[in-house]
């Protein structure tokens, strides 16, 4: 009867078990298992936590303690705002630990719950704490633990989403370095690789300017043609429709998308439609006639022939017809694509004007 709010007076009931219209009294509010719990949270968090910050406590009970923070906020999002203070020092201590055998479990439960806060919470909340958490997640990317990598290149990006736009900060420039390095690599793990090109897409999205002052060296390595394409179709995709990269940005995607789409029985090709839908909305046609590799005609006969081995979806069929376009065969004598290249090129070369 406590919990579900009901009076405990019997005289106040109507026949029906509801309270009398005529009542004087106002009706109680029924407590939902939500509010309980979110009136239980400034205590359970600090009990937890102070049982987590102390150096006594054994690595099995701090990932246990990480788990439930991160059960709690999967179930009431931005309810540590706190505790931050509690959170930013028992992290630190966990970061600060070179990762083993027997506490790699624990870096990656801990890095898993920043990312969570990160991006369940205000920035104006965390942002003055940051400068004691990058310089360890910077460390962490280099770990060669994949899971520890992974995780960390999560957390920059929920923090990236949360805070953007950032104009200027002393971490943007060395994760763009960090995440440079991991992409550049030969024996870069495939999570690793994957959460470091969605990374580079947040970086490019909350940090532009910083991102526009480098030389692009990243795209290379992002739009690569070997390997898995399905993160890097997602992050072209992605900061295509919310940044203004230039021109030559946009022919150097478009060919390489093209060269995804030639190989047979490659899945993910409404991705790569869709991502090409985007790059021609963002081309101008008047800065299209100085860059040849394809004819248009050659591009739709691609299409036409993908069309007839592996027929288009409905909801990718509608990405490829002629309104769509921005220009004409007969309005431009020159186009993006010239009929005699069979194949993009095998390196990508990206300008560094925009």
């Amino acid at each position: 009867m406590v919990y579900g709010g009901l009076p405990e007076n019997k005289d106040d009931l109507s026949s029906r078990g509801k309270r009398k219209r005529d009542s004087e009294e106002p009706m109680d509010t029924e407590d939902t298992p939500y509010s309980l719990l979110r009136s239980q949270v400034p205590a359970l968090s600090r009990a937890l936590l102070n049982q987590l910050k102390s150096s006594r406590t054994p690595p099995p009970v701090l990932q246990a303690g990480f788990s439930l923070l991160t059960s709690l906020l999967t179930v009431l999002p931005g309810s540590l705002t706190t505790q931050v203070s509690s959170i930013v020092s028992t992290s630190k201590s966990v970061l600060s630990q070179s990762p083993t055998t027997s506490t790699s479990t624990l870096h990656i439960t801990c890095l898993s719950f920043l990312a969570l806060f990160f991006s369940t919470h205000s920035p104006a909340i965390f942002q003055s704490t940051l400068p004691t958490l990058t310089p360890l997640l910077l460390q962490s990317l280099g770990e060669r633990h994949p899971r520890i990598a992974s995780e960390s290149f999560r957390v920059f990006s929920a923090i990236l989403n949360a805070m953007k736009p950032i104009k200027a900060d002393d971490w943007i420039t060395p994760l763009y370095e960090q995440t440079l390095v991991r992409l550049s690599s030969h024996d870069t793990d495939t999570e690793v690789r994957a959460c470091a090109e969605d990374c580079m897409g947040d970086i490019w999205i909350a940090a532009t300017d910083i991102a526009r002052s480098k030389d692009k060296r990243e795209w290379e390595c992002i739009c690569r043609t070997t390997g898995k394409f399905d993160t890097a179709v997602t992050v072209v995709n992605k900061v295509a429709r919310a940044v203004r990269v230039g021109d030559d940005w946009v022919n150097g995607c478009v060919a390489w998308l093209m060269g995804i789409l030639r190989k047979s029985g490659r899945l993910g090709k409404v991705e790569v439609f869709k991502a090409l839908e985007v790059l021609l909305k963002r081309r101008v046609p008047t800065h299209l006639l100085s860059h040849s590799q394809f004819s248009f005609p050659a591009a739709m006969n691609l299409v036409s022939r993908l069309n007839f081995r592996h027929p288009l979806s409905p909801k990718s069929r509608h990405l490829f017809q002629p309104q769509i376009y921005p220009f004409s065969p007969k309005h431009y004598p020159h186009f993006l694509f010239s009929s005699s290249s069979r194949r993009p090129p095998h390196s990508l070369r990206w300008s560094t004007t925009s």
